[in-house]
């Protein structure tokens, strides 16, 4: 089997020098086919392809390129229903394509495989970025719709992909996301103490992960936290990683203000090492977004063995189960008292960071890959019958 795996917003992260969620999804289905490659699926070739001029060198090779602008193509497509025009040159070089993010061709005689993570762009058009948001949300769904066959990485996603863009069941395949064994492995006390040194921390400190966007929910959490009895924002800061997104004008003068009182940092990216380090010091990661499609950190903190604070809603509790503290991510009061008991109850706290690691075991990277190249032979058949 010839796969053609897509992989534009891999190559931007690459550029940009970070991984984003997809970026992270994409390398690591790459990498876990191409380990079974090796032993158990010998018969599969992974092509990489992608949107854009002068791609970067990735880990699977230099893509190739579908079409220079995905804007255009995305236009053609919608509007037109029309097909990439290097559609045969395609055709001749793969059987199936799999688009790993929302950037999905239209490639005429070759079924299309997307990976869609959530619905957002549907259901909260608030939550991203202002531009012409309106024409991206119709073309995002109609390129959705025309794909042969979806994944997507929860039960929660399956069901608003349903609801939101009319999908049938049957063509939404459910492959969750996987754990990087590194999360798993305990950093030396001596690297983890200087990265404590480094950035003037000791360990207990409050830990926010994620990029700051709407949707990931830092002012709630913030509010939360100056909520706190004095002693224990002193004693247990906020730490917070992640870029700064889009829709922070109130946000970043308040993160100005936490540094000012010596109660937290905003760290913006770290690269992977330091962020290991911060996971396995923290009293607790506070996880209280909005909406997730899975939510990968959760379980990575559970690798780390750091207690985790996370949301009660959409597929955050399907991934989180029972280890976790359950917040309401819009109740101040809920997340400020799961603060307050992550940090009291010590016999709680081993209980859960020991069924957060349990859990975690069972999310691997291999079994995603596995239930993708079974998703392809079942669409290729259905394709080949028609």
């Amino acid at each position: 089997m010839d796969i053609g795996l897509s992989c534009t917003v891999w190559a931007g992260c690459e550029r940009a020098g970070h991984l984003d969620g997809i970026g992270v999804y994409t390398r690591s289905l790459w990498q876990a086919m191409d380990d079974l490659k090796q032993s158990e699926a010998k018969d599969i070739t992974i092509k990489p392809y992608a949107f854009g001029r002068d791609l970067p060198h990735l880990a699977c090779g230099v893509p190739k390129t579908l079409s220079e602008q995905f804007r255009i193509q995305a236009l053609m497509s919608g509007l037109l229903n029309a097909p990439l025009p290097n559609s045969s040159a395609i055709r001749r070089e793969v059987d199936i394509l799999h688009a790993t993010d929302h950037q999905i061709p239209n490639i005429k005689g070759v079924p299309v495989v997307a990976t869609v993570m959530d619905a957002i762009p549907l259901i909260h058009p608030e939550w991203i970025r202002q531009n012409l948001k309106s024409l991206k949300s119709w073309l995002f769904a109609r390129s959705v719709q025309k794909a042969d066959h979806v994944i997507t990485i929860s039960e929660y996603s399956k069901l608003d992909l349903v609801e939101f863009l009319g999908i049938a069941p049957r063509k939404i395949s459910v492959t969750p996301l996987g754990v990087d064994p590194v999360y798993f492995e305990r950093v030396p006390i001596e690297s983890r103490d200087s990265v404590l040194n480094k950035y003037n921390l000791k360990p207990g400190f409050f830990l926010f992960i994620g990029t700051l966007q709407p949707r990931k929910n830092l002012p709630t959490v913030l509010k939360a936290f100056n909520a706190l009895p004095d002693a224990v924002r002193k004693e247990h800061p906020l730490i917070i990683v992640g870029r700064d997104g889009w829709g922070n004008t109130d946000l970043l003068p308040e993160l100005r203000r936490l540094e000012d009182r010596s109660e937290g940092r905003w760290l913006s990216y770290l690269p992977q090492s330091e962020v290991f380090a911060l996971l396995q010091s923290a009293g607790a990661l506070v996880f209280a977004s909005l909406y997730e499609g899975f939510g990968l950190p959760v379980i990575e903190a559970f690798a780390a063995q750091c207690p985790v604070i996370a949301s009660n809603t959409t597929s955050v509790p399907e991934v989180a189960g029972d280890a976790a503290w359950s917040v309401d991510p819009r109740n101040v009061d809920s997340i400020r008292a799961a603060m307050l008991r992550v940090l009291d109850d010590d016999a709680m706290r081993a209980e859960r960071i020991e069924r957060g690691l349990q859990r975690a075991r069972h999310y691997t990277w291999q079994a995603c890959a596995r239930q993708t190249l079974a998703v392809y032979q079942n669409v290729l058949t259905a394709y080949e019958g028609k």
